[in-house]
C-alpha cells in the first residue's frame, strides 16, 4: 500500500512539471525572458569583456576565413571561459571607424533561456547604438535585439523552426 502512495505522488508530480514546462512553451514571456538575460549579461559583464579580449587575441593575425571560430578552433583558457557562459561558437567581424577592431556574436547553446527564446546570440559591438541600455526592436516576425549597454546588446529569434 505505501508503495503504491509513492508511486502515486511521483505520478503527480511528473504531471505537475510536464503541464507547467507546455504552459510555459505555449505562454511563453518573452519580455520577462529578455530582462533575465539582460540581468544575466550584467551580472557577467566582466567576464564577458575577457572572452571579448581573449577573442581579439585569438583572431589577431590570423588569416580566419569565415570569419567564424567553434570552441575546438580556439585555445584552452578561451574554450573554457565560453563553455561556462554557456557558449558555443562565435563570429566576428572588423569596424571601421571605430576605436575597437572588432564586433563579436557569441552564440549562445544553454541558459540564456534558450530553451524558450529558441535561439539567442550576445553581441559585442562597438560604437552601435543598438547597444544602448533600453533600445529593444522587433522585426514584426520573430527576431529581437534588445541593448544591454556597454557596447552589448541581445539578439533572440523565437522562430521554433
Amino acid at each position: 500500500m505505501k508503495i503504491e502512495k509513492v508511486t502515486y505522488i511521483f505520478l503527480i508530480v511528473i504531471i505537475l512539471i510536464l503541464g507547467w514546462k507546455a504552459y510555459d512553451f505555449f505562454n511563453p514571456n518573452f519580455e520577462k525572458k529578455f530582462n533575465q538575460n539582460i540581468s544575466k549579461l550584467d551580472d557577467r559583464r566582466k567576464e564577458l569583456n575577457e572572452i571579448v579580449r581573449l577573442a581579439t587575441l585569438e583572431i589577431s593575425g590570423k588569416n580566419i576565413p569565415n570569419k567564424a571560430m567553434d570552441l575546438d578552433d580556439v585555445s584552452d583558457e578561451l574554450r573554457e571561459k565560453m563553455e561556462d557562459l554557456g557558449f558555443r561558437s562565435f563570429s566576428f567581424e572588423p569596424i571601421k571607424n571605430c576605436n575597437k577592431k572588432y564586433s563579436f556574436s557569441f552564440i549562445a547553446w544553454e541558459d540564456w533561456n534558450t530553451d524558450n527564446l529558441n535561439y539567442v546570440e550576445i553581441i559585442y559591438s562597438p560604437c552601435d547604438s543598438e547597444t544602448k541600455k533600453g533600445f529593444h526592436s522587433f522585426d514584426g516576425g520573430h527576431i529581437d535585439i534588445v541593448g544591454a549597454g556597454g557596447d552589448w546588446k541581445i539578439l533572440s529569434d523565437t522562430d521554433f523552426i
